[in-house]
């Protein structure tokens, strides 16, 4: 009887930390995506981005797939790896990695998987697991929507453009 409290205790700690690494996840990548959101819509209108989009789209679904796969399994490591340096005190090396590892996932990745999402759908296991992690995702945006860290945080954004309407206002006119 002990032994599966023990394994239950254990499965639970494993799920916290799990749960913890994707809620982590999530808000890294709550806070870099709408910073470089310029960015990408600008990469998304270049003509050699249409074109290589063009490409992609034009190719059969597992080689979308292996397209996709290159830079996201170069990309996702090294984010953990970056935490991982800046927890052990290497903060400026993290931080560059962190940057350019979601420079590459935001802008090479993304584009692929734009190119390519239809024909990768097509896939049924890649269905069913985008669909899976769509719903984790989903799941874990209404819980954090549900807290209050939340909601200050949505009044702070509100309140920073708020402000920052009112001094692009006042340097317009003065």
């Amino acid at each position: 009887m002990a032994r599966t409290d023990e394994n239950s205790s254990l499965r639970r700690l494993f799920l916290l930390a799990a749960k913890a690494v994707v809620v982590l996840y999530f808000v890294l990548d709550g806070i870099v995506t709408p910073v470089v959101r310029p960015l990408l819509g600008w990469v998304a209108r270049l003509r050699f981005v249409i074109r290589l989009q063009d490409i992609v789209a034009a190719l059969p679904p597992y080689a979308i797939f292996a397209l996709l796969s290159v830079p996201f399994a170069f990309a996702e490591p090294a984010k953990i790896y970056a935490l991982y340096l800046m927890t052990e005190g290497h903060f400026a090396t993290g931080l560059g990695t962190i940057s350019m590892a979601y420079l590459v996932s935001l802008l090479v990745v993304e584009r692929i998987y734009h190119a390519g999402s239809a024909k990768l759908k097509t896939i049924p296991w890649f269905a069913k697991l985008m669909d899976w992690l769509t719903g984790i995702r989903d799941r874990l945006l209404a819980w954090a929507r549900a807290t209050r860290i939340w909601a200050f945080s949505a009044k702070l954004k509100r309140n920073a453009r708020a402000l920052a309407a009112k001094l692009r206002l006042r340097f317009r006119a003065g």
